[in-house]
């Protein structure tokens, strides 16, 4: 019997540093892209509060339709990765949250067409570079994170409860994160 619930607490112990593991690794990651974003921002700041005339002269500001349904789609995204991580028996929050998601990239793949078919490039200058740049990295950070639901969504029958809890909550950190970073460029790229 002592033994047993000597395993049990060792288990315990093992599965209560498994949490603060992943824990503090997914809060070391979001610091790192957080850094990344921070730096990328005070860049633009330079070149947004430097520049005579914004946006400058010979641009014209992305129209706000494309950003704002991206913007809606993220942040329903999000709403619907919230309602998953109160029930993660129910996977409709999570494949929502997945199609949502996908149907994200594919409106930025159209923004990026718009801007293209208007004849605005990387090579356009600094104000085309900065959004190509902004959206890129966001977009290659949202690939990862589908990648990181679809294992959510496809690894969950070999794995304990609070293994899942533990894995939902860390995904979780990292797409409110990617919404609470796309709403920032929103407002500071195509809406200021």
């Amino acid at each position: 019997m002592v033994v047993v619930m000597a395993k049990q607490n060792i288990l315990s112990e093992k599965e209560q540093g498994e949490e603060i593991i992943s824990s503090v690794g997914m809060i070391v990651t979001l610091i790192s892209f957080a850094m990344l974003f921070a730096t990328l921002m005070m860049g633009f700041a330079m070149f947004r509060f430097s520049a005579p005339v914004w946006p400058p002269a010979g641009m014209t500001k992305p129209s706000l339709i494309i950003p704002s349904l991206s913007t809606l789609l993220i942040f329903l995204s999000s709403l619907c990765y919230f309602w998953y991580e109160k029930n993660i028996a129910n996977k409709k929050g999570l494949d929502l949250t997945i199609f949502l998601g996908l149907g994200f990239m594919v409106v930025q793949a159209v923004f990026w067409h718009t801007l293209s078919s208007q004849g605005i490039y990387v090579s356009s200058g600094i104000f085309p570079s900065i959004i190509y740049a902004f959206t890129w990295i966001h977009a290659a950070h949202i690939v990862v994170a589908l990648s990181l639901l679809l294992w959510l969504r496809f690894s969950g029958a070999t794995v304990k409860v609070k293994q899942a809890q533990l894995r939902v909550a860390s995904v979780g950190k990292f797409w409110h994160f990617l919404g609470i970073v796309w709403f920032i460029m929103f407002l500071t790229i195509f809406v200021l």
